[in-house]
């Protein structure tokens, strides 16, 4: 090749564990590789796509590249198993626009399943199992010399000794130095690499080469400097990205000390250490340094440690924790400490033993200057965990329901859908996650006693992981637990799951209050009005498909099949009829179009004992599912019926004074004003001057209606036929492929 060979490296923006990180050292030091070691001329572009989405650039400008003549080689850091499916669909573009070119993926993922990236039919020429720079050298010099390497697996090819590297050029991120600030809430460099502890969750033996190898002190001081020269560090927290930070004794504190002496103008480092690492002169050191740990506690439980594989004596493993956490807050080094809920082999009993040290680490009465983060346990790919699934089935009943979850749409809740053990399945878990973690999470920033120039960045860290426990965020999980049930033909146990499941009550119900002030004004009622109360207490989230758990708790109408002709109403449109109706205790009220059953359970919360709700539906399987949620006791018949005809009503139905309708006509039928009586109240959207209004009609001894016009409507029109008998769970194909992928990317 007569010209230079151009690269592109493309980070997909992962919203993991490096989201909100300026730097992409990774992507940063392969460049820098390129540039300085390849025995050819090498033109060099990094494109980070979470800044280039904040900007508007679209993906194929990208590709195409500022000129428009494309990339030779492009190769992708799929960063972890969430990038799986967006980094394919990169790839297949860039296969499109540009069929010669050599396309690469490298990282975790990759490395620890790099036949997924070989297969037919895949748009990747080259897998990278490991450190990236001398496999990419390969790719660049095979396509300088005119026979690029295509299905080929590269590495493990590990560097030993990481001073061979030349200096970081973070020239390479000029494109970006003017907005970083805008974007990023923390830079990022790497010092040293591997880690040779075997965590049973941790997909870092993914890369092969776990051996502990870092950077010369002088040269890992040269990176920050590099950086700082580059980015100008004044006000940034650093993170230093190592799997593990200062393994041998020697060197982190060498390094510590050296950090002191350079005074770089950070707010604050942050860097994840082992617990069993630290003693009190590396305190000592970190304060001086400025620098906040993060610790992998992973549990306060010593046998689930030791399921997790964390060595030594695991009692005095947390005693050292408890004795860190004295020393740092004496030092004023702040720290975090992460636990994980739901690791194979736990049990309520383990969570409970947890929970109880967590309360005494982080509610000390002295304070402390440590904070918690919890996250879930998720399989990774190429953990050990991983690997001996069949070992955690049969030792405590663990259930992994999606073990290949990075090839469905749906990865934030497939990674971590898994049943710990027989004595814990996924939803329970999280009701005890919540249950016992929240109030102390709650309580941290009491309790949070380091006063150093970082607090503020620290104090958001607190209430982010407060915000994490809301209503809003854990239903979101819980949808997409019922959700998948359904996507997997498994609805009716969903169904039945659902009724019981005090946890997700609660977090509907305080959905449901909070917007409670919104639906009072969008029906034109005082907050205190009793129908609000109903709408606050009865479970809405019943009445719903499992797949619209979230959306039942706001106020829109919720489909009830998709057809488009079976709704639940929104909540505040229910409010205005019922209002308007004035359902009050001992009523008897005719509740026709019933459908689910939502409505008719908010009229009989409002009747009470002493009252009757007789609701009538066409679809008989929508009185079947109403049956199975309306409350047993309740004085409730629902029938099937049709709602137009009242010589099909039941015995009685005609009698009722008070009748609501939950769909749209023209005019009120002749039928029901020949069948109720006078002085009846009905309250139903009628056509009124070109459009459906509520409407409050009054019966009149004489034939004549007494009507109140209100506000636009907007209801499913009236059905004459019940609908086919429709299946009540998702078809094979939909199940296998679950809900679609949304890209994170511009197209």
């Amino acid at each position: 090749m007569s010209r230079p060979v151009r690269v592109l490296l493309l980070w997909p923006g992962s919203e993991g564990a490096a989201a909100g990180n300026f730097g992409v050292p990774q992507l940063v030091l392969l460049g820098t590789v390129l540039r300085a070691r390849a025995d050819v001329a090498v033109e060099v572009e990094i494109r980070d796509l979470a800044i280039e989405r904040r900007l508007g650039t679209s993906l194929s400008t990208i590709i195409d590249g500022d000129d428009g003549r494309g990339y030779d080689v492009v190769a992708i850091s799929v960063y972890s198993s969430f990038d799986h499916l967006p980094c394919g669909a990169i790839a297949e573009l860039v296969r499109e626009r540009w069929p010669q070119a050599v396309i690469v993926a490298g990282g975790y993922h990759p490395s620890a399943r790099p036949l997924e990236y070989l297969r037919d039919g895949s748009p990747f020429d080259v897998v990278v199992v490991g450190e990236g720079e001398r496999p990419l050298l390969k790719v660049v010099e095979s396509v300088a010399g005119g026979a690029p390497l295509r299905q080929v697996m590269l590495g493990p090819d590990a560097i030993d000794h990481l001073d061979e590297l030349p200096p970081s050029d973070w020239s390479l991120l000029r494109r970006y130095r003017g907005v970083a600030r805008r974007y990023a809430s923390q830079a990022q460099v790497y010092l040293s690499r591997g880690c040779p502890f075997d965590c049973a969750f941790c997909m870092e033996r993914a890369k092969r080469e776990v051996s502990w190898r870092s950077l010369s002190v002088e040269r890992a001081l040269g990176e920050i400097e590099g950086l700082h020269r580059f980015l100008d560090l004044r006000s940034w927290t650093l993170y230093f990205g190592d799997a593990l930070f200062g393994m041998k004794k020697a060197w982190r504190r060498e390094f510590l000390e050296g950090l002191a002496r350079r005074g770089f103008p950070v707010d604050k480092y942050w860097l994840l250490i082992r617990v069993d690492l630290v003693q009190d002169e590396d305190l000592r050191l970190f304060s001086a340094a400025n620098c906040g740990l993060g610790f992998g506690l992973e549990s306060g439980d010593p046998t689930l440690l030791s399921i997790i594989r964390k060595t030594g004596r695991l009692d005095g493993y947390l005693d050292r924790m408890e004795e860190i956490a004295e020393r740092a807050r004496e030092h004023q080094v702040p720290w975090g400490a992460n636990v994980i809920c739901g690791h194979p082999g736990e049990t309520p009993d383990s969570m409970e033993r947890s929970a109880a040290y967590l309360r005494r680490l982080f509610l000390r009465p002295r304070g402390t200057t440590g904070f918690l983060s919890v996250d879930p346990f998720r399989l990774y790919p190429g953990s050990p965990i991983d690997a001996e699934r069949a070992s955690y089935e049969r030792r405590f009943g663990t259930r992994f329901h999606r073990p290949q979850w990075w090839e469905d749409g749906d990865p934030e809740f497939l990674a971590e859908w898994v049943d710990p053990s027989a004595e814990l399945d996924w939803a329970r878990r999280e009701e005890l996650q919540h249950e016992l973690l929240t109030p102390i999470l709650a309580r941290v920033e009491e309790h949070f006693a380091y006063r150093g120039p970082a607090r503020e960045y620290f104090m958001g860290a607190i209430r982010d992981q407060v915000a994490y426990t809301r209503a809003a965020s854990r239903l979101h999980g819980l949808e997409r637990y019922y959700a998948w049930h359904g996507y997997l033909g498994r609805r009716g146990e969903a169904e039945r799951r659902r009724r019981g499941h005090r946890g997700l009550a609660e977090v509907s119900r305080q959905r449901r209050a909070w917007r409670r002030a919104a639906v009072a004004e969008a029906a034109g009622l005082a907050p205190a009005h009793p129908i609000l109360d109903a709408i606050e207490q009865v479970p809405r989230e019943r009445f719903v498909p499992v797949e619209s758990l979230l959306e039942a708790t706001r106020d829109v109408a919720v489909a009830l099949d998709p057809s488009g002709l079976a709704s639940t109403s929104a909540m505040h449109a229910y409010a205005s009829a019922y209002a308007l109706l004035e359902v009050g205790p001992g009523d008897r009220v005719l509740d026709l179009g019933a459908g689910a059953g939502y409505g008719t359970a908010l009229l009989a919360h409002l009747v009470g004992e002493g009252g009757e709700v007789i609701a009538i539906e066409l679809d008989p399987e929508l009185v079947e599912r109403a049956r199975a949620e309306l409350p047993p006791d309740a004085p409730i018949r629902s029938v099937v019926a049709d709602a137009l005809d009242p010589s099909t009503w039941p015995a009685g139905a005609t009698e009722l004074r008070k009748v609501t309708v939950g769909f749209a006509l023209d005019e009120l039928p002749a039928a029901w004003r020949e069948a109720l009586a006078p002085g009846t109240v009905i309250v139903a959207p009628l056509r009124h001057e070109g459009s459906s209004r509520l409407c409050r009609t009054v019966l009149r001894g004489d034939g004549e209606l007494e009507q109140r016009w209100l506000h636009e409507v907007s209801y499913v029109p009236a059905r004459r036929e019940a609908p086919a008998a429709r299946p009540r769970a998702s078809t094979p194909e939909t199940a296998a492929r679950g809900p679609t992928t949304r890209l994170p990317v511009i197209g």
